[in-house]
């Protein structure tokens, strides 16, 4: 019996059984030219799969050993760790950037209290309150402040002689529709909604206008006029020092008078001596009364 089962076996009688078998396309199957070869092979390969299957701790730390296997895990353990890592940077920086922010209104906030005397506590709201509003519709909290500074030396209670109340002496009639949103105009001496009112119309007459400059001139209801009797340069140069302030810079509290010469007197006298005209008038009311819009 195990003499026939080998005989098969014999090279001869399996070359002519495989060639038989494989007639088909010889020419394309390796099978059919090395049949021992295959058959070892084949039995190689079980030998490995029996090996595997009783000892299959094995394979894993074959196929752990691989190197698409461990780029593969390398991946897997360092994306999560690159992510943490930009997520925390992120965060450091958001945190750096309000700290910054926080330090900028303090300082300001002390300078004003103490360039105008107002309380602590009011100068925080005003420099607060500037300067979220500033971020809401994308203007300069600094120029907000100057502003202020410029129109009512940040008293929420001022009031011109034109109907102009408030910090930023708004127009609360000619502006009505802009308070309806904080509960109409009898709120406009309320310094939050006056700040937040005043910035806006700020903000569209230099968006109109093209220019800070222009912009300030319209604000101050000098749009028509040929000049704004200064009221536009004394709130840039009031802006500059709340930027410098800003910055950590040292910034003198105390406003230094200017000293005029009797020379410069006499030219005045001079000059005032003679009539103004109608467009004269207006544009010196505008000078002494900056807080027209």
């Amino acid at each position: 019996m195990f003499h026939s089962f080998f005989k098969l076996f014999h090279l001869p009688n399996l070359k002519n059984k495989t060639t038989h078998l494989f007639s088909i396309a010889p020419k394309r199957l390796l099978i059919a030219s090395h049949p021992r070869m295959w058959i070892v092979g084949t039995g190689l390969l079980l030998l490995v799969i029996a090996f595997f299957c009783i000892r299959p701790e094995l394979a894993r730390n074959v196929g752990d050993s691989l190197p698409i296997s461990e780029a593969h895990a390398s991946a897997s353990h360092t994306l999560p760790e690159t992510a943490s890592l930009i997520k925390t940077d992120l965060m450091q920086t958001e945190e750096h950037s309000k700290l910054d922010e926080l330090k900028q209104k303090q300082r300001v906030a002390s300078w004003i209290s103490k360039r105008y005397r107002i309380a602590g506590k009011a100068s925080n709201l005003f420099v607060t309150t500037a300067y979220k509003t500033a971020f809401d519709i994308g203007l300069d909290p600094h120029l907000i402040l100057a502003v202020m500074a410029i129109e009512s030396r940040f008293n929420p209670y001022a009031e011109s002689s034109v109907g102009a109340q408030g910090l930023m002496q708004v127009m609360a009639k000619v502006h009505a529709d802009k308070f309806e949103d904080h509960g109409g105009i009898q709120y406009a001496l309320d310094p939050v909604v006056n700040i937040k009112v005043g910035a806006k119309i700020l903000k569209e007459y230099v968006k109109q206008k093209g220019s800070v400059e222009l912009g300030l001139k319209s604000y101050v209801g000098a749009a028509a006029m040929s000049h704004d009797g200064g009221y536009g340069a004394k709130v840039l140069t009031e802006y500059r020092k709340l930027k410098a302030v800003a910055s950590g810079s040292r910034v003198p509290v105390l406003v230094q008078a200017k000293s005029v010469s009797k020379r410069s007197i006499r030219q005045k006298k001079v000059i005032n001596t003679a009539p103004l005209t109608g467009q004269e008038k207006k544009e010196s009311a505008i000078s002494d009364n900056p807080a027209l819009l």
